[in-house]
């Protein structure tokens, strides 16, 4: 296994004549172009059809900002001794196909990689793959799909240590710095492109707790407010108390209607299932499971069906049905 290209590491990091000065704001470099080492180009061509984006971090040259995550095609700063007044100025990398001022092609890997390196790696090339986004999208703040969050605590964990030795580019998602990406995570990232999750037990793990999430945060309430109308909807019209006072009368009442939701589930063939990027359920075909036998169970009512009521008159003759409820139309 490969180790980290570090930044001290010239032989490694590049081929070339001795290196330039430590870059600063102060201390300007003249452009100039260089061979990159065979291992960091094996690095970038194992992922370079990966389904992602690449980003030049300028960050540290242009201060902690977030436009200073540019892309391949965006102009890249360098700064250069102004030949009229021997200032440091700023200028940028915009040309298309390069010049005696600005060397490096915008929209190349390659180029993008050398242009790095020329700063003494204080700009960064970072490889954000799609699959491991567990990023908010904006505008709208939505959560990434879960396969893409279950993707992204599964790699920090497995590659906890090549993260924290310098791989964690610390930008959008899990941002990898090429220089320290290992075969391992080379392997990885290949193998999401033709399956798109890393572990399926903790895809179904990370389900499971954003269920709970959801039924803490609008599902207990709305399955809540189900119940207390299908009980109103059986109660006779001279009942004293309604559903929802029913309800508070019964004891561990949270636990006892998660369980009817679960048996309703089962019993209504209905799961949760991912809408866009959150759970849901369908409530509404879960509560079609709230029929009179049900509502009887759950509560321990003595509630009659439409077609009952209750015998007025005692029972007509010796070892007649013990039950006090007749058909209607024999009352």
């Amino acid at each position: 296994m490969h180790g980290p290209i570090l930044p001290g590491e010239s032989a490694a990091l590049i081929r070339s004549v001795p290196s330039p000065a430590p870059y600063s704001l102060t201390l300007p470099f003249p452009p100039m172009a260089r061979n990159l080492s065979p291992e960091l180009l094996r690095r970038i061509d194992a992922i370079e059809g990966c389904q992602g984006r690449w980003l030049v971090d300028c960050r540290e040259l242009e201060g902690n900002y977030s436009y200073a995550l540019r892309s391949l095609s965006e102009p890249w700063p360098y700064w250069q001794t102004d030949e009229l007044t021997g200032k440091a100025e700023r200028y940028w990398h915009c040309t298309a196909d390069g010049s005696e001022r600005n060397p490096y092609k915008l929209g190349t890997l390659q180029d993008a990689a050398r242009y790095c390196a020329h700063t003494g790696w204080q700009a960064r090339l970072l490889f954000v793959a799609d699959r491991l986004n567990d990023d908010c999208s904006w505008p709208g703040g939505y959560n990434a799909p879960s396969i893409y969050r279950s993707n992204a605590r599964v790699f920090r964990d497995q590659f906890s240590k090549e993260l924290a030795a310098g791989a964690d580019g610390d930008a959008d998602g899990v941002a990898l710095d090429v220089r320290y990406l290992t075969d391992d995570m080379l392997e990885t990232l290949q193998a999401l492109e033709n399956y798109p999750l890393i572990s399926e037990d903790d895809h179904s793990e990370l389900e499971l707790e954003l269920q709970d999430e959801a039924w803490d945060s609008w599902a207990a309430s709305d399955w809540r407010r189900a119940v207390e109308k299908a009980i109103d909807a059986v109660l006779p019209e001279d009942a004293t108390l309604d559903g929802d006072e029913i309800l508070d009368g019964i004891e561990n009442i949270a636990q006892k209607l998660l369980e009817l939701f679960h048996s309703c589930c089962e019993w209504t063939n209905t799961c949760w299932f991912e809408d866009g990027t959150d759970q849901w359920i369908d409530l509404d075909r879960v509560a079609d499971a709230l029929d009179l036998h049900t509502i009887r169970d759950f509560t321990g009512l003595q509630l009659l069906s439409p077609d009952q009521t209750w015998r007025t008159e005692p029972y007509p003759w010796p070892g007649a049905e013990p039950s006090p409820l007749l058909p209607v139309e024999t009352i």
